[in-house]
């Protein structure tokens, strides 16, 4: 909860980037620091999942990269269920943040480090830009190396 967490350094004089090198990306609705990785395994999906446009939700993308079905819950159910079956709906919120756990360890984790070994890139640079960007950054990477001036 960076937002609040940022306010509230504010309201006590404190400037969070200096203090401790975390702030809003320039990019995107997320938060970078000089000494973390964020490597968000729905950028990942959209980019390097090859799944059709329609099956990109946890859901779908659990289904057919994990090969089972998560746990549902109809988003009318909710309410209901938190007060009287409370366990079911604590299975339901922790069936995403499983199937997000093995999604990241079973092909993004590996993936992106590894690309990160041949792209001159940090990782959140490799999950984020785009193939085009990345293809050309190894070939003026393999150009330095090879010292070819015009590659």
């Amino acid at each position: 909860d960076f937002p609040f967490v940022i306010a509230r350094a504010k309201v006590h004089g404190l400037d969070w980037n200096e203090e401790c090198g975390v702030r809003k990306s320039d990019t995107g609705d997320f938060y970078v620091g000089n000494w973390m990785v964020h490597l968000d395994c729905f950028a990942w999906v959209q980019r390097d999942s090859y799944l059709p446009c329609g099956a990109r939700g946890l859901k779908a993308v659990t289904r057919y990269k994990l090969k089972y079905d998560p746990v549902e819950l109809d988003p009318e159910d909710m309410t209901p269920f938190a007060k009287e079956r409370p366990q079911e709906l604590a299975a339901y919120s922790v069936s995403d943040a499983v199937a997000t756990y093995y999604l990241y360890m079973k092909y993004i984790h590996d993936f992106i480090f590894a690309l990160c070994t041949i792209i001159p890139y940090n990782p959140d640079d490799v999950l984020r830009k785009g193939s085009g960007t990345l293809c050309e950054s190894l070939l003026m990477n393999q150009a330095f190396q090879a010292s070819v001036l015009f590659p």
